[in-house]
């Protein structure tokens, strides 16, 4: 038996970034969810991910970063764990949070008029860190292990 060769050290090394990246970015995207995300004109009203507002339609904006950070949590027990199938669900619940925050991204954004939203940076980083997450999902963390030749 012997030790892992050079190159697998190598590959080892840079899985550990990617693996570090996404711990970083699942924190990061669970701290913008208290960033503020859009403007809306009409009821001069600012909300964010966690800005649960009732609004005369019925519909409550704000519980998107609830599911955000429930997803972005799970995403960071699931990096920590040494496991294959945890791999495998951790690649899943990554392609769910890029999903959800299209979603949300769609749903906070539309609008029937031009210039009625106002878009600010969290709405943006929210999106952009959950691709970022989705990236390093790919690359899971590989253990050092012993090989047999």
């Amino acid at each position: 038996m012997r030790l892992l060769s050079y190159k697998k050290m190598q590959i080892m090394q840079k899985n550990i970034i990617f693996h570090y990246a996404a711990l970083i970015s699942c924190l990061l995207i669970i701290a913008v969810c208290f960033l503020p995300w859009i403007h809306i004109n009409s009821i001069d009203q600012t909300l964010t991910g966690y800005n649960v507002t009732k609004f005369p339609s019925g519909v409550y904006y704000g519980k998107a970063g609830i599911i955000i950070t429930v997803l972005a949590s799970i995403i960071i027990l699931l990096n920590l764990w040494k496991s294959k199938s945890a791999r495998s669900i951790n690649l899943f619940i990554c392609a769910l949070l890029v999903a959800y925050t299209i979603r949300t991204y769609i749903i906070f954004t539309g609008s029937l008029f031009e210039g009625e939203v106002k878009i600010y940076a969290g709405m943006y980083a929210v999106v952009l860190l959950s691709f970022i997450i989705l990236i390093c999902g790919l690359f899971p963390r590989l253990y050092d292990q012993k090989v047999t030749d």
